[in-house]
């Protein structure tokens, strides 16, 4: 288990540092729930975006750690009903993972300075359960960019137990990836993601027949924390900054009188 508040200390010194000479990028993370019925099963959609200290250069992010709210964990689902080996993601695309290893959708944007602009890496996402473990849940980010350059990465994500509020914690490693060789670094720009059944489809045996179905979603808590339902993001840098944002997803709207 991760020791309690330390992304609460790490929030407070991103914070303080924002003046500093050595400020981190922005960071600004928005969560929703579709839909967003207490008890009811959901897909959690998560959206990052990054922006260099006060309009500077784009730095790139070596880690990227996500906080779900208590209660939200994926083994509360029926998503991932296969597993998914990175040398087969790496070897074969998507075509080398069962498709009910697939757990999730997105899109992904990143930066590299050529003279004095920018080009920008526009990126598909695909969030798959990855090797099973006795202890631990591996999630795979497999990103494929788009244009104007053609190429894959995967992103492991290991699952954690977190501290109140928080339930878990998807740590992300990011590895640096030159744009050229010997160039500049990719800076991740903007991360979005969802996490559930929306857009998925998975295959399974009826009666020695294959019929097709939707997993089940991630169920929204049966109770709302007072303030809205917690999300944190905390992103470390190639120059050694840490950037922390938080999100409260609204609490789902009463039916009924009361």
């Amino acid at each position: 288990m991760r020791i309690a508040g330390t992304f609460a200390v790490v929030l407070v010194a991103a914070l303080c540092s924002a003046g500093g000479a050595s400020a981190a990028p922005a960071v600004k993370l928005k969560v929703a729930f579709d839909p967003n019925v207490t008890g009811e099963r959901t897909t959690i959609e998560l959206g990052l975006s990054i922006s260099g200290p006060k309009g500077g250069q784009s730095v790139p992010v070596t880690s990227l750690d996500l906080r779900l709210p208590a209660q939200m964990g994926l083994g509360s689902s029926s998503l991932g009903q296969a597993n998914c080996e990175p040398a087969s993601l790496i070897a074969d695309g998507l075509g080398g993972c069962p498709g009910n290893a697939r757990v999730g959708l997105g899109n992904a944007t990143a930066v590299v300075p050529v003279g004095l602009g920018l080009v920008h890496e526009m990126a598909s996402l695909d969030v798959l359960l990855g090797p099973p473990g006795e202890d631990r849940v591996e999630l795979l980010f497999y990103v494929q960019a788009l244009r104007p350059v053609f190429g894959a990465l995967i992103l492991p994500s290991v699952v954690e137990e977190d501290a109140l509020p928080y339930g878990d914690s998807l740590e992300t490693s990011v590895p640096l990836v030159e744009a050229w060789p010997e160039g500049p670094d990719l800076a991740l720009q903007t991360f979005n993601a969802s996490l559930g059944p929306k857009g998925l489809t998975y295959h399974g045996q009826v009666r020695g027949k294959t019929v097709a179905y939707h997993p089940s979603g991630i169920r929204v808590p049966p109770l709302c924390p007072r303030g809205g339902y917690p999300f944190g993001a905390l992103l470390t840098f190639a120059d050694g900054t840490h950037s922390a944002a938080v999100y409260h997803v609204p609490c789902p709207p009463r039916t009924g009188r009361s």
